[in-house]
C-alpha cells in the first residue's frame, strides 16, 4: 500500500510537469488519483503558464462516483446505499453534478487562459474542445450534436444532482439524448475541463446512490435511462478505446501545434 502511495504520489508529480502535450492512460486508474492528477496539473499550469496545454485520457477501474466541486456529499448522496454497494466516492476539481462512472472515457484538458485557441472565455474553451472530441467520435462511427449554449431553467424539477439527466451547452448528444458531460474549473491563469463519454451502460445506477426515497430514485433511473445514451448504443458493438484515443490526439496535437 506504501508502494502505491509512493508510485501515485511520482506519477501526480509528473502530470503536473507538463512534459507531455498529450497521454493516454494504458490501463484504468482508482478515482482518487484520477482527481488528483487532474488537479496537479491545473494547479502546475497556473504556476507555470509557459508549461502549455495538455490532455489526458483514461478509464476508471472500478466503479466510482465523483461530486462536482461544490455538492454536498450529505444532501446528494444517500450515505447508507454507498455504503452498503462499497462504491468509492471522490470530489472532481471542476463543478458540475454527480457522475457514477462504469464504462466510460474520460478526457481532462489544462490550457493557459490566454492560450489563443484553446483558452479565453469560458464558451469558447469549451466548444473548441467539444469541437475535437465531436470529431474524433464522429471518425469511429458516433455522430453527435454539441448543445447550443443555453441557461438551465429554474423552474426544473427537482434538484437533478444527476450530471447525465440532460445535456447543457457545449456538451454532447445524439439524437436529442446525452452522450458526453464537460466541466470547467478557472482559476487566474489556467484552467481545466473535464469531460465523461458514456462507452457502455451501467451510468445509470447512480440514482440508487442518490437521497431520496425509493419512488424518488426509480423517477430518478428512468429519467436517466431515458437522458443518455453511449457510444455502443450508437455504434451497436463494443467501442474501440485505442482508435477514439488515437484520432483525439491527432486532432489534439494539430489545435496546439497551429500556435506554435
Amino acid at each position: 500500500m506504501a508502494r502505491r502511495g509512493a508510485l501515485l504520489r511520482h506519477e501526480v508529480a509528473e502530470a503536473g510537469s507538463g512534459a507531455k502535450s498529450f497521454h493516454v492512460d494504458e490501463a484504468p486508474e482508482e478515482g482518487r488519483f484520477l482527481m488528483a492528477r487532474d488537479l496537479a496539473r491545473l494547479l502546475a499550469l497556473e504556476d507555470q503558464p509557459a508549461l502549455g496545454p495538455s490532455l489526458v485520457v483514461y478509464r476508471w477501474a472500478e466503479p466510482t462516483i465523483s461530486l462536482g466541486f461544490l455538492q454536498r456529499a450529505e444532501r446528494v448522496l444517500d450515505r447508507e446505499a454507498v455504503r452498503a454497494a462499497g462504491v468509492p466516492v471522490v470530489r472532481r476539481p471542476t463543478g458540475g453534478r454527480a457522475i457514477l462512472h462504469v464504462d466510460e472515457w474520460t478526457y481532462a484538458a489544462c490550457a493557459p487562459i490566454d492560450h489563443p485557441r484553446l483558452g479565453g472565455e469560458l464558451k469558447d474553451s469549451l466548444g473548441r474542445l467539444s469541437g475535437l472530441v465531436a470529431r474524433a467520435l464522429g471518425a469511429i462511427g458516433v455522430a453527435v450534436e454539441i448543445v447550443p449554449e443555453r441557461t438551465p431553467r429554474a423552474t426544473d424539477e427537482e434538484a437533478e444532482e444527476a450530471c447525465f439527466h440532460r445535456a447543457l451547452g457545449h456538451e454532447l448528444s445524439v439524437g436529442g439524448r446525452k452522450l458526453a458531460g464537460s466541466a470547467q474549473r478557472r482559476l487566474a491563469r489556467a484552467l481545466l475541463t473535464q469531460g465523461t463519454i458514456l462507452a457502455g451502460g451501467g451510468h445509470e445506477r447512480l440514482a440508487e446512490f442518490l437521497a431520496g426515497d425509493e419512488a424518488a430514485k426509480a423517477r430518478g433511473r428512468e429519467r436517466l435511462r431515458a437522458g443518455s445514451v453511449t457510444v455502443r448504443d450508437v455504434v451497436g458493438r463494443t467501442p474501440d478505446f485505442e482508435a477514439f484515443a488515437a484520432i483525439l490526439r491527432r486532432a489534439w496535437e494539430a489545435e496546439v501545434d497551429a500556435v506554435l
